[in-house]
């Protein structure tokens, strides 16, 4: 199948254009060794043939900067890498001609063959604006195309082109002398040791060979280029001659007095969407309301999918005799399923919704006013997304942090999202708060409750803050990143995208971490499921002897189950873990509570349930009878929550987006020291 790659600049609607051509039939994965997206999809063209469309990351040029233009050059300047294209479809944006041919001129003279697609051509007509395509179609040498990916028009005229379009053309070099960088003998020596590329290509091969894995083990190349000066310096000469011809191909091709109504209109809104006060309160007010959609929204389907997974396990367990294959079917591997599937309307609402506004181009906006203060802790602006998302679930959240091209400031915002209380923690909080603060109201309205709750939300804040300092520290001598941040012009956002984004999230989300919390489920459920012969045998002659004689069967029954979790293997693990928690004021009871949370932190309230033999509280969620926590003991745990990785679907996606356990395996042993001596200082100060 021919492979045709789809190339353009950030914000000039290529990926808009990928959708389009090729709806849901996409494959999504990462770039092997690293989390940048890799999007390809099946195109079919008129005359029925197959092409397979890949979606590079979008790019300025080809100099590498970060990890995305990094893919890019690492494939476009590699004959034998896998996905190297027979057509690069060149998508610029034709309200921004000057900016978007840079890399189109680069991209020319590379000598593949190209389609150069002028993308958002709708703009330009609503201002009654024509392009003189005669006179960039004589600079190019290539079928120039005009669409608009938003309404959809143009796309039959793209397709017979790409259709029509002869694989085998070469380009000439256009834009570059390669003269400016090559003497006859140097030329000859590198034709020698790159056979296979035109001289620009050569050129662009010598400038990044450091950057080059695939160069790895060419040690001539490599020493050659090390010997001969292709840096910067010489590149700059050629860049400056590029920007000259392209500033005269802009003139011959718009008119000259030409009005961007678009940009004129973007300013004037962004006099409020980037002023330091009114720009953080519509900020505040566009994610307070994404959140309230999420809670709202998401909740019903949530709550549609953990009843129909407990419909089915019902089921299940109605057509299977009961036993211990029964009991693992039922609550180990199809909750283990369910816990799965139960986070994904969070996720799909969630990067719908962000899709929607990276659509409008707000999300360039947030960025760009939260750039100054993030980097003062090692971040940059596209961290704010994932950093807010985490209130809502630290899963989308550290997914969302694939914008940010630069290694460390990635890893340190994958690093400290999970300290943002998620929705998870909110039950614990709930039902802890309740020992702490009496549920009455100051001035009437101001609930002590929620008070509570939101100082350990903002605690949270503040240390994820001090832990990006102290990553930020220990990461210094990493490559420091720089934050290039173009303000697009705003759009009206597609809903096609949108809803491929939700698609994509939540399939890739399925496919990945999924597996990894299932795995776990099922290991957690055995723990809490088996039991010793001898202490089952014991347990089960015990509470055999008191169903002659007891009047409440369901009360026996709540008694026999804790009974039995605290001789299982879990239970033997909060045994043997008590005399370490003890310092914090916990006893084995909690100890189990909490090693049966690390499959979702919520578990914890239902865990304490079945452990003390009670029923919830039918009146509300805000206590269980029967349990009485110390006030030392009470916000010694609520600390530990704040702070404690008490969830694996998170260390599943670190394990994902990092690449490897080593970030994971980081995370979680710095979090669990820090929610341990965070928790021994609550409680020694209070008691």
């Amino acid at each position: 199948m021919k492979k045709i790659a789809l190339v353009g600049n950030p914000n000039s609607g290529k990926t808009s254009l990928f959708n389009v051509l090729t709806g849901l039939n996409q494959k999504v994965g990462n770039y092997p060794g690293i989390t940048v997206d890799k999007r390809s999809g099946k195109l079919t063209l008129p005359n029925n043939e197959h092409v397979e469309l890949i979606d590079l990351p979008g790019t300025y040029s080809l100099s590498s900067n970060s990890l995305d233009e990094d893919v890019v050059q690492q494939i476009l300047l590699n004959p034998e890498n896998t996905d190297y294209p027979e057509l690069i479809l060149m998508v610029v944006d034709a309200t921004n001609l000057q900016r978007n041919l840079f890399l189109a001129s680069q991209i020319c003279d590379l000598g593949l063959p190209m389609i150069l697609i002028l993308n958002m051509i709708d703009v330009l007509e609503q201002e009654k604006i024509k392009l003189n395509l005669t006179s960039l179609n004589n600079y190019f040498n290539c079928p120039i195309v005009s669409v608009s990916a938003r309404k959809r028009t143009g796309i039959d005229n793209l397709l017979l082109a790409i259709q029509d379009v002869q694989m085998a053309a070469k380009n000439p070099n256009k834009f570059e002398q390669v003269t400016t960088y090559f003497e006859k003998e140097t030329r000859n020596k590198i034709a020698e040791l790159l056979p296979k590329q035109n001289d620009y290509q050569r050129f662009k091969i010598l400038n990044q060979a450091a950057k080059l894995t695939w160069l790895k083990n060419q040690a001539a190349l490599i020493d050659f280029a090390k010997s001969h000066d292709f840096g910067y310096a010489k590149e700059l000469i050629g860049i400056n001659n590029r920007y000259k011809k392209i500033n005269e191909l802009v003139q011959t091709v718009l008119p000259s007095k030409r009005v961007n109504r678009s940009r004129e209109f973007s300013e004037k809104l962004d006099k409020i969407a980037t002023h330091p006060v009114l720009g953080m309160f519509t900020f505040l007010s566009i994610f307070f309301v994404i959140f309230q959609v999420i809670f709202t929204f998401a909740a019903y389907p949530m709550d549609w999918i953990d009843a129909g997974v407990s419909w089915f396990g019902l089921q299940v367990s109605s057509w299977l005799p009961h036993g211990l294959f029964n009991d693992f079917l039922v609550n180990g591997l199809i909750a283990g399923v369910g816990g799965v599937l139960v986070f994904i309307p969070q996720i799909v609402l969630l990067f719908g919704m962000i899709s929607l506004l990276e659509d409008t181009g707000y999300l360039a906006r947030v960025s760009f006013m939260s750039d100054g203060l993030l980097r003062k802790f090692g971040m940059n602006g596209k961290s704010v997304v994932p950093l807010v998302s985490g209130f809502a679930c630290a899963i989308p959240a550290i997914m969302a942090a694939r914008t940010i091209e630069n290694k460390k400031e990635r890893l340190i915002t994958i690093f400290i999202t999970p300290l943002m209380s998620c929705s998870a923690r909110l039950p614990v909080y709930v039902f802890l708060v309740s020992f702490l603060v009496p549920n009455k109201a100051v001035l009437g309205f101001i609930n002590l409750q929620g008070l509570m709750m939101m100082a350990m939300y903002l605690l949270g804040v503040v240390v994820s803050f001090i832990a990006a300092i102290i990553i930020n520290y220990l990461l210094r001598n990493k490559t420091e990143g720089s934050f290039i941040l173009e303000l697009p012009n705003y759009k009206t956002p597609s809903i096609r995208n949108a809803y491929n984004s939700m698609i994509n999230k939540g399939m890739t989300f399925v496919k990945e971490a999924g597996k990894i919390i299932v795995i776990a489920a099922i290991a957690i459920w055995a723990l809490a499921n088996i039991v010793p012969t001898e202490d089952k045998n014991r347990i089960e002659m015990k509470y055999t002897a008191l169903e002659n004689t007891s009047t409440d069967k369901e009360l026996l029954l709540y008694q026999k189950n804790a009974e039995m979790l605290e001789n299982s293997y879990l239970g033997k693990v909060g045994k043997s873990i008590e005399p370490i928690i003890r310092p914090l004021g916990f006893d084995w009871k909690i100890g189990i509570a909490i090693a049966a949370s690390f499959a979702a932190r919520e578990v914890f309230v239902g865990t304490m349930a079945t452990i003390y033999a009670v029923e919830d509280d039918s009146e509300g969620n805000n206590g269980l009878k029967g349990i009485t926590f110390s006030y030392p003991v009470a916000f010694s745990l609520l600390i530990f929550y704040v702070f404690a990785l008490q969830c694996m679907s998170t260390i599943a996606i670190v394990k994902q987006e990092t690449g490897g356990w080593r970030w994971p395996a980081i995370q979680f042993v710095s979090f669990t020291l820090l929610a341990y001596f965070a928790s021994w200082i609550t409680y020694v100060t209070l008691s």
